[in-house]
């Protein structure tokens, strides 16, 4: 049973947002992570403070990995069978994800995908549209992604 919460005034404070706790840990890229610090510094009221604090208390920092050829927590990875072109996807942090830049968050299926595989590989993408056949064309990391 869920509760909707609704403002009796105006003036009324926010409710407060509990977010479900996390079942795994709150991986962050470098980059990610220096996003959130910067965002924490120009925030501009305490609360929104509070929460990039804890976000970032939690944060583990995930470099690259020293083996590179495989696809790992912050490869950027070059996929063709997405759509008619190659995509580009960046595994990252699920605080950071961001679709419509190319950042996927790497507990969803894309990234489960992806992950382990090999340039020149095919992997199955299973998704509740049907299962997609995907072809791995190049991964690569940065220190700072």
């Amino acid at each position: 049973m869920s509760r909707a919460f609704t403002k009796e005034r105006d003036d009324a404070p926010e409710p407060e947002l509990i977010l479900p706790q996390r079942l795994h840990p709150n991986l962050m890229t470098p980059g990610g992570f220096a996003a959130f610090e910067r965002k924490r510094a120009a925030a501009g009221d305490a609360a929104e403070r509070a929460a990039l604090d804890r976000l970032i208390e939690s944060a583990v920092v995930v470099g690259a990995p020293q083996q590179r050829h495989r696809v790992a927590f912050g490869a950027t990875v070059v996929v063709s069978g997405v759509s008619d072109a190659d995509q580009t996807f960046t595994i990252v942090g699920e605080d950071e994800a961001d679709v419509r830049a190319g950042k996927i968050g790497h507990t969803s299926p894309l990234a489960q995908a992806l992950m382990d595989g090999r340039a020149g590989e095919h992997v199955t993408w299973h998704r509740p549209a049907g299962d997609r056949r995907l072809t791995i064309r190049s991964i690569a990391y940065s220190e700072t992604a």
